[in-house]
Protein backbone atom coordinates (compact mmCIF):
# COMPACT_ATOMS: atom_id res chain seq x y z
CA UNK A 1 0.00 0.00 0.00
CA UNK A 2 2.73 2.46 0.99
CA UNK A 3 4.85 1.52 -2.04
CA UNK A 4 1.86 2.24 -4.29
CA UNK A 5 1.30 5.63 -2.69
CA UNK A 6 4.98 6.47 -3.05
CA UNK A 7 4.84 5.53 -6.73
CA UNK A 8 1.77 7.71 -7.23
CA UNK A 9 3.47 10.63 -5.48
CA UNK A 10 6.66 10.12 -7.50
CA UNK A 11 4.70 9.95 -10.75
CA UNK A 12 2.79 13.12 -9.89
CA UNK A 13 6.05 14.93 -9.04
CA UNK A 14 7.71 13.74 -12.27
CA UNK A 15 4.71 14.86 -14.31
CA UNK A 16 4.50 18.25 -12.61
CA UNK A 17 8.21 19.02 -12.88
CA UNK A 18 8.42 17.57 -16.38
CA UNK A 19 5.63 19.75 -17.75
CA UNK A 20 6.62 22.79 -15.69
CA UNK A 21 10.27 22.74 -16.74
CA UNK A 22 10.01 21.10 -20.16
CA UNK A 23 11.97 18.08 -19.02
CA UNK A 24 11.13 14.57 -19.94
CA UNK A 25 9.62 12.99 -16.86
CA UNK A 26 12.17 10.20 -17.26
CA UNK A 27 14.86 12.43 -15.80
CA UNK A 28 13.01 12.12 -12.52
CA UNK A 29 11.12 8.84 -12.79
CA UNK A 30 13.94 6.59 -14.04
CA UNK A 31 16.20 7.28 -11.03
CA UNK A 32 13.18 6.99 -8.72
CA UNK A 33 12.21 3.61 -10.17
CA UNK A 34 15.76 2.22 -10.24
CA UNK A 35 17.13 3.59 -6.97
CA UNK A 36 13.93 3.89 -4.96
CA UNK A 37 11.97 0.85 -6.10
CA UNK A 38 14.69 -1.50 -7.35
CA UNK A 39 13.55 -1.89 -10.97
CA UNK A 40 16.12 -2.71 -13.62
CA UNK A 41 17.23 0.22 -15.75
CA UNK A 42 15.67 -1.07 -18.97
CA UNK A 43 12.35 -1.77 -17.24
CA UNK A 44 12.39 1.68 -15.60
CA UNK A 45 13.08 3.33 -18.96
CA UNK A 46 10.18 1.41 -20.53
CA UNK A 47 7.79 2.41 -17.75
CA UNK A 48 8.98 6.01 -17.98
CA UNK A 49 8.40 6.14 -21.74
CA UNK A 50 4.82 4.96 -21.35
CA UNK A 51 4.25 7.62 -18.65
CA UNK A 52 5.84 10.39 -20.72
CA UNK A 53 3.22 9.89 -23.43
CA UNK A 54 0.49 11.09 -21.09
CA UNK A 55 2.57 13.86 -19.52
CA UNK A 56 3.60 15.22 -22.90
CA UNK A 57 0.08 15.09 -24.31
CA UNK A 58 -1.47 16.88 -21.35
CA UNK A 59 1.20 19.58 -21.19
CA UNK A 60 1.21 20.10 -24.96
CA UNK A 61 -2.53 20.74 -24.88
CA UNK A 62 -2.08 23.51 -22.31
CA UNK A 63 0.81 25.14 -24.17
CA UNK A 64 -1.00 24.97 -27.52
CA UNK A 65 -4.19 26.36 -25.98
CA UNK A 66 -2.24 29.40 -24.74
CA UNK A 67 -0.50 29.85 -28.09
CA UNK A 68 3.03 29.58 -26.69
CA UNK A 69 4.07 26.49 -28.67
CA UNK A 70 5.09 26.43 -32.31
CA UNK A 71 3.00 23.58 -33.72
CA UNK A 72 4.90 23.34 -37.03
CA UNK A 73 8.27 23.14 -35.28
CA UNK A 74 6.88 20.67 -32.75
CA UNK A 75 5.53 18.36 -35.45
CA UNK A 76 8.84 18.49 -37.33
CA UNK A 77 10.80 17.66 -34.21
CA UNK A 78 8.29 14.93 -33.35
CA UNK A 79 9.00 13.13 -36.62
CA UNK A 80 12.75 13.07 -36.09
CA UNK A 81 12.40 12.35 -32.38
CA UNK A 82 10.32 9.28 -33.23
CA UNK A 83 12.98 8.08 -35.67
CA UNK A 84 15.71 8.65 -33.07
CA UNK A 85 13.63 6.91 -30.41
CA UNK A 86 13.22 3.86 -32.62
CA UNK A 87 16.97 3.55 -33.13
CA UNK A 88 17.69 4.36 -29.47
CA UNK A 89 15.29 1.69 -28.28
CA UNK A 90 16.92 -0.89 -30.53
CA UNK A 91 20.43 0.09 -29.40
CA UNK A 92 19.43 0.03 -25.71
CA UNK A 93 19.00 -3.74 -25.92
CA UNK A 94 22.34 -4.24 -27.66
CA UNK A 95 24.56 -2.54 -25.09
CA UNK A 96 25.40 -3.51 -21.53
CA UNK A 97 23.04 -2.17 -18.86
CA UNK A 98 26.00 -0.67 -16.96
CA UNK A 99 26.98 1.37 -20.04
CA UNK A 100 23.36 2.44 -20.37
CA UNK A 101 23.43 3.65 -16.76
CA UNK A 102 26.63 5.63 -17.42
CA UNK A 103 25.09 7.26 -20.49
CA UNK A 104 22.00 8.17 -18.47
CA UNK A 105 24.17 9.68 -15.70
CA UNK A 106 26.15 11.72 -18.26
CA UNK A 107 22.88 13.04 -19.68
CA UNK A 108 21.66 14.01 -16.19
CA UNK A 109 24.90 15.91 -15.52
CA UNK A 110 24.67 17.67 -18.89
CA UNK A 111 21.07 18.73 -18.24
CA UNK A 112 21.97 19.98 -14.75
CA UNK A 113 24.94 22.02 -15.98
CA UNK A 114 22.94 23.46 -18.87
CA UNK A 115 20.11 24.52 -16.58
CA UNK A 116 22.42 26.04 -13.96
CA UNK A 117 24.44 28.02 -16.48
CA UNK A 118 23.65 31.72 -16.29
CA UNK A 119 21.90 33.08 -19.34
CA UNK A 120 21.61 36.67 -20.42
CA UNK A 121 17.98 37.81 -20.58
CA UNK A 122 16.67 38.05 -24.14
CA UNK A 123 16.09 41.59 -25.37
CA UNK A 124 12.58 42.33 -26.57
CA UNK A 125 12.19 41.91 -30.33
CA UNK A 126 15.48 40.04 -30.73
CA UNK A 127 15.44 36.33 -31.43
CA UNK A 128 18.12 33.87 -30.47
CA UNK A 129 20.69 33.45 -33.23
CA UNK A 130 20.51 37.01 -34.54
Amino acid sequence: MIVGLLMVAGGAAAGAFGSLLGLGGGILSVPLLTLGFGLGLREAVGVSLVCVIMTSSAAAGVYLERNVANLRLGMTLELFTAIGALFGGLIAFLIDERLLAILFAVLLVYVAVTMLRARAPAREGVTVGN
